[in-house]
């Protein structure tokens, strides 16, 4: 049986929480490499054998900081990568349930040739472009009435608008 893997939100999840916990271990290290570096300056004529010691434990823990800090770096531009194609997915939603629209408003009146041809063209195109999942099929068509409506009330405005301008 085939294992289901995470959805980017979930991912998302996993990697902010793992950043966080790079995080508070970068904090942790900090506050004991300082208290190295102040153990080191304090005995360093008293102890100087201890003061080697602390010093070459201090630099181990600089060298794992160093990583550390590089793997923080790479998990905040995974970060970022995800939340872009989740933010680009949304996009791609967006703009099928337009094109959708665009349709339906086709189909609702005759419309010239060359304009209609256009439309057509238009909305060929762009599945050609973007491949979406059948549920998201359904729900777009859903949500391009709700485009198709906003928009007639926005050239509705558009229009009142224009009027008042003409007239004043």
């Amino acid at each position: 049986m085939k294992k289901k893997g995470k959805s980017l939100a979930e991912l998302l999840i996993d990697v902010r929480i793992a950043r966080n916990k790079v995080q508070n271990i970068i904090n942790r290290m900090q506050n004991k490499i300082g208290t190295y570096n102040h153990i080191f300056m304090r005995n360093v004529a008293s102890f100087p054998h201890l003061s080697k010691m602390v010093a070459r434990e201090s630099e181990l823990l600089e060298n794992v900081m160093d990583h550390l800090l590089t793997l923080e770096v790479i998990l905040e531009i995974l970060e970022i990568k995800i939340e872009t194609i989740i933010y680009i997915g949304n996009i791609v939603t967006s703009a099928a349930s337009v094109v959708e629209a665009i349709k339906l408003l086709k189909e609702s009146f005759n419309l010239t040739p060359d304009i209609s041809l256009l439309l057509d063209d238009i909305y060929s195109n762009f599945y050609v472009n973007v491949d979406l999942p059948k549920e998201i099929k359904i729900n777009v068509k859903e949500e391009a009435r709700s485009v198709l409506l906003d928009a007639e009330k926005i050239a509705e405005k558009r229009k009142s608008e224009t009027y008042y301008q003409v007239n004043t």
